[in-house]
């Protein structure tokens, strides 16, 4: 395992960037006056297969880049790119995972799941068969049936994983999705998401203000400070996958980084 994990590492530092993020701000109004900056000048790039974390205190816009990158809401200024294409709207190549689960009440699991494939040209047993493929890679065998009232936060979770990278995105977003959860389904999940990212190897970005679940996780942490939001630094994880909290190394890496944010 570990070393398939280094192979993905040295992979994703040879592949091209294909999101690109210009000079972008963002700012908000109420009736047209006191304008407030959110962002300013967000310049970054990310290639295909690495991941990504956003780390910074409430306030910095950090669900807000996310929500500009996915194509909710517009930028004021500056310019997203994908694969050398603006971004203007949301699609199918960047999906989102919120910290809550935003699951049909109404749909199974596998029905919730499948939601996705409705306009893919596959034909009933194609679709079962990669429903029940991505149940099986989020660890729900035996709960396809089951309704999201009747699962746990942490399953509802995986549902949610399942549902977007099942439409074989290019780029995933995440803010804050195992923020609600427990500490030990919140590192279970953050297994099975470094687990789905070695199985399909998409780009990740990651918003979250854990220090310890940005360094377990990123390739590169970019570091934000707020009034405005803006990058203050970016910087490349350097240990060796698969990472272990309790060693010394991580724990160093971790104290540099609550040292950065301190300063922020």
């Amino acid at each position: 395992m570990t070393a398939r994990l280094h192979l993905v590492d040295q992979r994703t530092e040879a592949m091209p960037a294909i999101l690109d993020v210009a000079a972008l701000s963002k700012q908000f109004s109420t009736n047209g006056i006191n304008p407030v900056v959110v962002l300013q000048d967000i310049r970054f790039s990310a290639r295909r297969g690495e991941m990504i974390c956003f780390l910074g205190r409430s306030g910095c816009g950090k669900s807000t880049l996310l929500k500009i990158l996915a194509g909710f809401i517009p930028p004021s200024s500056g310019s997203v790119q994908l694969n050398g294409r603006p971004v203007g709207r949301p699609g199918p190549d960047r999906c989102v995972v919120f910290q809550e689960d935003a699951l049909f009440p109404w749909l199974t699991v596998k029905e919730n799941i499948a939601f996705g494939l409705k306009g893919r040209k596959l034909s009933r047993r194609e679709r079962e068969r990669e429903v029940d493929r991505f149940v099986s890679l989020v660890g729900l065998d035996g709960f396809a049936d089951y309704l999201p009232q009747a699962i746990s936060g942490g399953m509802k979770q995986r549902v949610s994983l399942a549902r977007v990278l099942i439409l074989q995105p290019e780029v995933l977003l995440m803010d804050e999705p195992f923020a609600a959860l427990d500490a030990q389904t919140r590192e279970e999940m953050q297994n099975l998401l470094l687990d789905l990212w070695k199985e399909f190897s998409h780009t990740v970005l990651f918003v979250t203000h854990d220090v310890n679940e940005a360094v377990l996780l990123a390739d590169r942490i970019i570091l934000m400070e707020k009034a405005p939001g803006r990058i203050r630094e970016d910087i490349t994880i350097k240990l060796p996958r698969p990472r272990k909290k309790d060693s010394a190394p991580f724990f160093n890496q971790c104290r540099v980084m609550m040292a950065k944010i301190n300063q922020v």
